[in-house]
């Protein structure tokens, strides 16, 4: 039987007013004049006393080979801010890591991916031609100040480490997100929901995974905000705390963005602001509890983590004046549809989207992108359950495919994780010109690469969990 301690804390980590906002080419240079809601960085930390004591795992976190197959320790972070860069990834699991006296601990570095955080979070790998000038300077402070908010966090939470059964279930949501390109393309309409409870049944911490982007709000906004994904944190922690009534607080919910690429509320909202926000929050949360209270089933490890990379070719640039050809027409498109339709509406946001990415698009092409990427893969898994973990946003059908086939009972798929090195667009998206296909830095072929390498990465941390086990 596995023996699993936790621990899971949240944490503040709102910027002053005055820094930039990211999330919408729309907005400009625009600055936040306040804050709406606090963006937070919540952390929860799975140790397997199990490896600790009856493996050759020592209790750093790595095997007598030096290899991270078996682990002790993970660590998922989940900040709200658009997406982490690779660099602020180091930063922050160095920090951790250290901070909880485990060098050895994965730490998992997860994006809610709201479009109402700091652009100064944020550092994008390529593309300053395409996405604007980054001030690194001023950016440096900001971005010294948020790891150490973490770290500061990360060190209470050794205290806070106790004895608890891990509950996993998966359930339907409805009225939350759809795909944001037709009603009813593809989308995963599920949630998965991972709980540590202690001896009392009452939740320690809890990790929430559904697919849809946060962008209720619009690029009119200028108040910091983690828009739904902080409404379902705060739902759903404030009904767990009713259902026990234990503990001085709510217990922290840490929420893990999807294959949310193609994925948003576009054609279910109501309105774009925060009420409704809450109210898109409050139907995830109800859901997530749910699926928690109706169909959990308890996970036994021990835990195994598999990291890997796979390297994808960019793709080719357009020659210059056929992208400047294709930005013209998608503006003169995108003016049409505001002739007769709203600024917001599904058809002028698709418009207005298109010809972003057209835009993008011809930056790029004056301004080539390097030959290769390479992306860093992470995958979690404990017993017959697995936690995929991409640095992009992958489209649905992509996240589906890996869902289906990695051989676990169930696995969630979590973007924005470890890096972020934007879109992953199918083959029909590039075909019509979407703006997720023009914005991106690969081909339709990409998706296919990284769907290949994610389930093999998936299948050696099956091989590796049930080496661990015997």
């Amino acid at each position: 039987m596995t023996a699993f301690t936790a621990a899971a804390t949240r944490v503040d980590v709102t910027p002053p007013a005055g820094t930039p906002l990211a999330g919408y080419g729309a907005r400009g240079d625009a600055v936040a004049t306040g804050c709406h809601d606090p963006l937070e960085a919540g952390l929860f930390w799975l140790h397997d006393d199990t490896l600790t004591h009856d493996t050759g795992t020592d209790d750093t976190g790595t095997d007598d080979t030096g290899t991270d197959d078996t682990g002790t320790d993970v660590v998922w972070v989940a900040l709200d801010v658009v997406g982490v860069d690779v660099e602020l990834t180091r930063a922050v699991s160095a920090a951790v890591a250290g901070a909880l006296g485990r060098p050895g601990a994965v730490v998992l570095l997860c994006a809610s991916h709201t479009h109402s955080s700091a652009a100064y979070w944020f550092h994008r790998p390529a593309g300053p031609a395409a996405f604007g000038a980054e001030d690194r300077a001023a950016s440096a402070p900001l971005r010294a100040r948020l790891v150490d908010r973490i770290a500061a966090a990360a060190a209470e939470l050794p205290q806070r480490l106790a004895p608890v059964r891990l509950l996993a279930a998966e359930g339907p949501v409805h009225g939350v997100g759809a795909n944001r390109h037709h009603p009813d393309g593809p989308h995963d309409p599920s949630v998965g929901v991972l709980a540590a409870v202690d001896g009392t049944g009452a939740a320690v911490g809890v990790l929430v995974n559904y697919a849809s982007h946060p962008t209720v709000l619009g690029h009119d906004n200028l108040l910091w905000s983690a828009d739904w994904p902080g409404a379902t944190r705060r739902a759903l922690a404030g009904a767990l705390h009713e259902l026990r009534r234990s503990g001085a607080e709510p217990p922290p919910v840490l929420f893990l963005q999807g294959a949310a690429g193609d994925a948003s509320a576009r054609f279910v909202r109501r309105a774009q602001s925060f009420d409704e926000a809450d109210r898109l929050g409050g139907l995830l949360a109800a859901q997530s509890l749910t699926a928690l209270l109706d169909g959990a089933t308890e996970v036994q490890g021990p835990i195994a983590v598999r990291r890997g990379s796979v390297t994808l070719p960019s793709k080719p640039s357009l020659p210059p004046e056929v992208a400047r050809e294709h930005e013209e027409q998608a503006r003169l498109a995108w003016e049409s549809v505001r002739r007769t339709d709203p600024d917001g509406s599904p058809a002028e946001r698709l418009a207005r989207t298109r010809y972003e990415g057209a835009w993008v698009d011809r930056a790029m092409a004056e301004t080539p992108l390097p030959a290769t990427f390479e992306l860093p893969l992470t995958v979690v898994a404990i017993g017959r359950h697995a936690w995929v973990h991409l640095p992009v946003e992958l489209f649905t059908t992509f996240g589906l495919r890996i869902r289906a086939e990695a051989p676990f009972e169930a696995t969630r798929v979590v973007g924005y994780t470890n890096g972020y090195f934007g879109y992953v667009a199918d083959a029909a998206a590039h075909r019509d010109s979407a703006y997720e296909a023009g914005v991106s830095f690969f081909g339709a072929e990409a998706g296919d690469r990284l769907c290949a390498a994610a389930i093999e990465l998936a299948q050696e941390a099956a091989g590796a969990a049930e080496e661990a086990a015997r």
